[in-house]
C-alpha cells in the first residue's frame, strides 16, 4: 500500500485482509475481522498499529462481552496478560539507571520479604535481575493464570513464591544449573515486582503508574489487581470481559491476576502502543527518553544462547530488528509486535482463548498492508502426494522429544 495512503485505507485493508496461519503461496485466502470473530468465537479484538514513531489508527471490533450491544474500541480496556513482562523490565531497568540496582548482583541481596531458596544450582552462582528478565535463571513456574471474581480467596505473592494456597501452582524455586538458554518463567516477574517494593518501599502499581504510565498519558492502563472503583469508573466501565473455554463471559466480567509483574496489567490497545513507541524513542536515543540507550538497547541483545532480550523477545525478520511479546492468560490472548529502529509496530488484544488463533491472522493482514518483510514464517507450497507416496508414510510412530 503506498506511503501516502490516509490511515483509513490502511484501517480497511487489515479489516478486511485477515490471511491464515500458514500462509499458501499464490493462495488468495482473505477474510474479514467479523467473519474470523464469528469462526472462532472471540467477542472482541482491539487494534492499534503504528508507523514512523506515531500511531496510525486504533480501532476495536465486536463487544465487549458475548451477547451484549457494548462496542469495542481502541481505548477499551483488557487484560494483557504476559504483554506485562517488557512494562515490569522497563520500570526495572529505570531503577537500574537511577543507579539504585544492578543486574548483575544477587537479588537476595535486594529482597526482604521473601528470599530464593539456596541450593546445588545457587550456590556460588546467584540470580540476577539480568538472568531473571532474560528467562535465564532457572527458575520455574510459567505462569499462574487468573482467578475468577467469585468470592473465593485470592493469594498474595507470597503464596504465589511458596506455592501455598490459595495458589495452584508449585512454589517458584531455581531448579536447573544457568547456561544462557531461555526457560519462560513468570517466577522471575513475579520476584521483580516483589524487589521494586521491597527496595523503593512504594506499591508495584503506584510506580508504575508514577514512573511511567503517568508521564506516557496511559490514562487506561493499571497494574492494580483487584481494578479498583476509581479506575473502572475513570474508563466508564470500558473493560472487556474475559471468556472461558465455553465461549461464556468471567462472573463479573473482568479477572484478578495477583502476579502483576508477570501477567496481571490491565491496557487498552492504544495505550500499549504508547508504550512500545517510548520503548522506540528510548531505542533512538531521544531526549527524555524513559530509559537511558544502552539500557533500551540491552532490552533489545538476547543472551547468547536465548531468545529473550531484558522483558522482550528478540526476532530478526531478515535484517530488521522487531521485538515481540505475547500473553496467555485464561479468557485474554494478546500479542504485539516493535520496529524499534523504524518505530513501526502493532498491539493485538482479544477477550477469548481462540484470539490465540485469531491475532496471528489479524497479524498476516497487518503484515502485508504494512509492508513488513519476512514476518513470519515464509509461506510454504502444496504438493500433491501419489498414493504410493503416501503409502510410505503409513505406520506407527513414538515421540522421542518434546510433547
Amino acid at each position: 500500500m503506498r506511503h501516502d495512503e490516509p490511515s483509513s485505507a490502511r484501517h480497511h485493508a487489515v479489516s478486511r485482509g485477515l490471511m491464515p496461519i500458514v500462509r499458501i503461496a499464490d493462495n488468495p485466502t482473505r477474510w474479514t475481522m467479523a467473519e474470523r470473530m464469528e469462526r472462532y468465537g472471540c467477542p472482541a479484538v482491539a487494534v492499534a498499529t503504528f508507523r514512523d514513531g506515531a500511531i496510525d489508527w486504533a480501532e476495536g471490533f465486536g463487544t465487549r462481552t458475548a451477547g451484549t450491544d457494548q462496542p469495542v474500541n481502541g481505548d477499551t480496556v483488557f487484560m494483557v496478560a504476559s504483554c506485562s513482562k517488557p512494562v515490569t523490565a522497563t520500570l526495572v531497568l529505570q531503577q537500574v539507571a537511577a543507579g539504585m540496582l544492578d543486574l548483575d548482583t544477587d537479588v537476595n541481596r535486594y529482597l526482604k520479604r521473601w528470599q530464593i531458596p539456596a541450593n546445588e544450582f545457587t550456590t556460588g552462582d546467584p540470580v540476577t535481575l539480568r538472568r531473571m528478565l532474560s528467562h535465564t535463571a532457572g527458575l520455574t513456574v510459567n505462569g499462574w493464570g487468573v482467578y475468577l471474581r467469585d468470592g473465593r480467596a485470592i493469594p498474595n505473592e507470597i503464596d504465589l513464591l511458596e506455592g501455598r494456597p490459595p495458589s495452584h501452582m508449585p512454589p517458584v524455586r531455581v531448579d536447573k544449573a544457568y547456561d544462557g538458554t531461555s526457560r519462560y518463567s513468570g517466577g522471575g516477574f513475579l520476584l521483580s515486582q516483589m524487589l521494586l517494593e521491597d527496595v523503593l518501599g512504594i506499591p508495584f502499581a503506584e510506580l508504575a503508574q508514577r514512573k511511567l504510565f503517568g508521564p506516557l498519558g496511559m490514562t487506561r492502563t493499571t497494574f492494580a489487581n483487584p481494578l479498583s472503583d476509581s479506575f473502572v469508573n475513570s474508563v466508564g466501565g470500558d473493560i472487556a470481559s474475559g471468556h472461558g473455554d465455553d465461549g461464556s463471559p468471567f462472573p463479573g466480567g473482568w479477572a484478578h491476576a495477583p502476579e502483576m509483574g508477570a501477567g496481571g496489567l490491565c491496557s487498552s490497545a492504544r495505550d500499549y502502543a504508547r508504550f512500545l513507541l517510548a520503548i522506540h524513542e528510548a531505542h533512538q536515543g531521544k531526549p527524555g527518553a524513559i530509559l537511558p540507550r544502552e539500557l533500551a538497547t540491552a532490552m533489545a541483545t538476547p543472551t547468547a544462547n536465548g531468545a529473550f532480550g531484558l522483558g522482550f523477545r528478540v526476532v530478526h525478520d531478515g535484517d530488521r530488528l522487531r521485538l515481540n511479546h505475547g500473553g496467555s492468560n485464561d479468557g485474554y490472548q494478546t500479542e504485539t509486535n516493535l520496529f524499534p529502529e523504524l518505530g513501526e509496530g502493532a498491539v493485538v488484544f482479544t477477550n477469548a482463548a481462540s484470539g490465540i488463533f485469531l491475532f496471528r491472522e489479524v497479524f498476516n493482514a497487518i503484515a502485508e498492508v504494512y509492508e513488513w518483510p519476512d514476518f513470519g514464517p515464509a509461506p510454504k507450497r502444496v504438493v500433491t502426494l501419489s498414493e504410493a507416496d503416501l503409502q510410505r508414510y503409513v505406520g506407527s510412530y513414538r515421540i522421542v522429544a518434546g510433547i
